[in-house]
């Protein structure tokens, strides 16, 4: 029997611009007792495990961690080429992980794992931790509620810093280690919440990738998508590696970011790099009194987890769903579609053609 209180968590990294984040969030949940580290592919363990006192061992084999009974549940942050192997192991030693998007290079590499897990009843969970922000998670009830009506069109935005700033000889620009780039790294987090926030998934979609940083990289630096969902809206995603002026590295890179949705009562809107807040316009009978309002969260609880107190609640519930045994709220199905659809706009870009998923 688990006790809740005081859980054991494994966390299996390779060197990875989110390693040190994910550990600062295994170390402000209260719940999490101790962290069992897997340093892979030259991971520095020393400097992982100086970032939280909740470190109690340090290893670089596999399947020490895997067969260690003190795990109850894993944390995984490797790259997208050795990630289905690391997922398979785990599966193999019964125990649930959350593991970084995109998860693979290719979704069909993806799937077996998907398929695996839910024969064994094993909890499987994508970080996609952008759902439980306060405005993403407000207008999800905004929606489902029917505010906007008969939902039209959706369009998404997800441009951040030039590839100069970020490493031009980092893996997240191989393709053999990182299976695309801007799609893979940064435009799943806005695929998966235009298919979160309308429950919809997408099943058209045409697309051209193209490289316009002067530096040369194996992977895309900039995309544009044109989508249909089953439900019938269409959608646009534009993404790139585009602004200047930015700080170097990972954790506080510039970034100009959008979502709109539109239906036929209304609409609402997002900037979520200008921060917490949104517009929402409706006529629909049960909101119309409330005309075009602006909502702006002040005032918020502040915490060191990765993706702030949205991004603490994200692994915290991950940990229950995988100790109880239930889906995760972001499942690893969620990142085989996130990966078709990538899939597809890559397919979509080569040859000229609209893919069907």
């Amino acid at each position: 029997m688990v006790d809740k209180n005081k859980i054991s968590v494994g966390y299996i990294t390779t060197p990875h611009p989110h390693g040190p984040m994910h550990i600062k969030t295994l170390d402000v949940l209260d719940e999490v007792d101790q962290i069992y580290l897997c340093g892979l592919e030259n991971e520095d363990l020393e400097s992982m495990a100086s970032l939280s006192s909740k470190v109690v061992s340090k290893t670089t084999d596999l399947s020490e961690i895997l067969s260690n009974k003190n795990v109850d549940a894993l944390l995984v942050c490797v790259r997208p080429d050795i990630c289905p192997g690391v997922l398979d192991a785990a599966l193999d030693a019964g125990k649930g992980a959350l593991f970084e998007k995109p998860g693979a290079l290719t979704s069909k590499d993806l799937k077996p794992i998907a398929k695996k897990a839910k024969e064994l009843g094993i909890t499987m969970g994508t970080m996609f931790q952008n759902r439980f922000g306060p405005s993403m998670q407000d207008i999800k009830r905004i929606v489902d509620g029917g505010a906007l009506g008969d939902l039209m069109t959706v369009e998404a935005r997800m441009v951040t810093s030039q590839v100069r700033y970020r490493d031009p000889e980092m893996w997240i620009f191989k393709k053999d280690m990182a299976g695309t780039g801007i799609l893979g790294w940064l435009a799943c987090h806005y695929i998966d919440l235009l298919c979160h926030l309308i429950d919809s998934k997408i099943k058209t979609v045409s697309a051209i990738v193209a490289n316009r940083n002067p530096e040369k990289i194996e992977v895309e630096d900039t995309a544009g998508l044109v989508v249909k969902f089953e439900n019938g809206v269409l959608g646009t995603i534009n993404c790139g590696y585009h602004l200047p002026s930015s700080s170097a590295g990972y954790s506080s890179a510039a970034y100009d970011t959008f979502i709109g949705i539109r239906g036929a009562d209304g609409y609402v809107r997002l900037e979520p790099s200008e921060g917490e807040g949104y517009s929402l316009m409706s006529i629909s009978p049960d909101w119309e009194s409330g005309g075009l309002r602006q909502v702006d969260f002040n005032n918020m609880p502040h915490s060191e987890a990765y993706g702030d107190v949205g991004g603490r609640n994200f692994v915290s519930d991950f940990i229950s769903a995988a100790i109880e045994k239930r889906p995760a709220k972001v499942t690893i199905d969620d990142a085989v579609h996130v990966l078709e659809v990538i899939d597809a706009a890559i397919e979509s870009s080569n040859t000229g053609r609209t893919i069907d998923l």
